[in-house]
């Protein structure tokens, strides 16, 4: 559906509206020459007639409207005394005596018959409730006393409301009646000035006349309105239809690609289950034991070295330095020199080879640490490393699936408290760093803790080995997998 045209609307109504402020000029003048036809007579016998009615009906307005406010405050009166009644009413119901002699009259009674009478406990209980009772129902009473007080006093209230009532009207009636007789001097009158009449019964038509035109304006104004109103709704239908259409197809959508994820992850799942169980985990065993016998053991087998693929050499064709040989200060014999000449080099005292310290990447500590084993941290530990390896990766070819975390639930893990670590506001004031501190969150997971390793660098300070985490003393960074 195409949206109406506001600007269009709005165009047709300002022409209504200035047809309407024309026609109503025009009635505005026709209306100044009958006020002015009206009261060129004023002064005349008719013009003082007429100003009396005028008089007398303000008159009787004013006393009507007195009598409305007396009528008001007799309608207050009923209502508070019907009020009264029934609360009289109502207080009757739920007391047997009219007076407070009788109510004494019986509580002695009782009393009397409490003292001289043998009963049980429960009939004497029964008794002693009944007193009291009747001595609560004094009150009841005397309430009922001064409601028949002020029920006599609303009625002498309302009989002198009713007197003034009646002068009232008989005010009215004498006014009504003068008014009916200065009326009829002004029909004797207006009947004999017939010219003037005409006149204004003439400007009368014209006035009508201009009255019609202006509430055909107004009607137009409204149906044009009107068919705007509803032409704009039914456009704002239309959106709201394409909008809730546009819903439910991105619904369909959306449950499509639900269904669509759904059983994309359940042909992952199948794919997942058809391969080896923890098979990442042995790759990891292999790897990280091939490297620790490449790297610092001779035993390491030839197939496990890292072969280094050479670059190829590629023949230049066309070389335009073909032919040529380098020249050779000795040898040469145009050779330019600028200087003092060549130097002597100094000898330099030959450096006694150091034994390189025994270092692992933090790459190295995280996949230990998911295998769940600690890493070694010298030398000597690294064949006994290189054995457990291997013992683990026949552990898990052994574990059914699912029953232990594969590496990747243990890096979420080890992601998981790491994001939760930075986030905690630390509470202890900023010093040096102690690896027995709270926050310090070790790297490893294996199966057996130990706590004060020797250092792994040369010249480093101690380290502290536990949980799922390696920290060197030196360096307080913790080595996760950010790092």
């Amino acid at each position: 559906m195409e949206k109406p045209d506001r600007n269009a609307h709005e165009s047709k109504l300002n022409e209504l509206n200035a047809q309407f402020e024309k026609l109503k000029k025009d009635k505005d003048k026709v209306q100044q020459k009958i006020e002015a036809a009206m009261t060129s007579g004023k002064n005349t016998e008719l013009g003082k007639a007429k100003d009396a009615m005028v008089t007398l009906r303000q008159k009787k307005g004013k006393l009507i409207d007195e009598k409305r406010a007396i009528r008001a405050e007799l309608d207050v009166l009923k209502q508070v005394g019907d009020k009264l009644v029934k609360d009289k009413k109502d207080a009757k119901s739920s007391v047997r005596f009219n007076s407070v002699e009788e109510i004494e009259a019986e509580i002695k009674k009782l009393q009397r018959r409490q003292e001289t009478t043998s009963m049980s406990l429960t009939e004497e209980k029964q008794l002693i409730k009944e007193i009291d009772g009747l001595l609560a129902s004094k009150g009841k009473v005397k309430d009922l006393k001064s409601k028949d007080a002020s029920l006599d006093d609303i009625k002498k209230q309302r009989g002198t409301i009713n007197d003034r009532i009646k002068a009232k009207d008989k005010e009215i009636d004498a006014v009504s009646k003068e008014m009916d007789e200065v009326g009829a001097k002004i029909k004797s009158l207006a009947e004999k000035d017939t010219a003037k009449r005409s006149t204004l019964d003439s400007l009368f038509k014209e006035r009508d006349g201009f009255k019609k035109e202006i509430s055909v304006v107004l009607k137009e104004k409204d149906t044009v309105r009107d068919d705007f109103r509803e032409k704009n709704n039914a456009w704002w239908n239309s959106q709201r239809a394409v909008k809730a259409q546009r819903q439910i197809q991105y619904e369909e959508e959306k449950k499509a690609r639900e269904e669509e994820k759904a059983a994309y992850l359940k042909k992952k799942e199948e794919e997942e289950l058809k391969k080896v169980p923890y098979e990442e985990e042995m790759g990891l065993c292999d790897y990280l034991a091939e490297y620790l016998e490449r790297t610092y053991l001779n035993g390491g087998s030839s197939g496990s070295k890292i072969a280094v693929k050479k670059e190829e050499v590629i023949a230049v064709k066309d070389d335009p330095f073909a032919g040529m040989t380098a020249s050779v200060k000795k040898n040469d014999e145009e050779f330019f020199s600028k200087g003092k000449g060549k130097k002597k080099k100094r000898q330099r005292a030959n450096k006694k080879d150091t034994a390189a310290p025994f270092t692992l990447s933090v790459d190295s500590f995280e996949q230990f640490g998911s295998i769940g084993l600690n890493p070694p941290t010298k030398l000597e530990q690294v064949e006994a490393s290189v054995k457990e390896l291997r013992e683990k990766k026949e552990w898990f070819s052994k574990q059914p699936r699912g029953s232990v975390p594969t590496a990747k639930d243990i890096r979420k893990k080890n992601e998981k408290n790491h994001q939760k670590l930075r986030q905690t506001p630390s509470t202890k004031p900023s010093g040096k760093f102690s690896a027995s501190d709270d926050t310090f969150v070790p790297l490893g997971n294996g199966s057996s803790s130990a706590a004060g390793i020797p250092s792994w660098g040369a010249g480093q300070k101690s380290t502290t080995v536990s949980g799922d985490q390696v920290v060197n003393a030196a360096d307080p960074t913790p080595a996760d997998s950010s790092a």
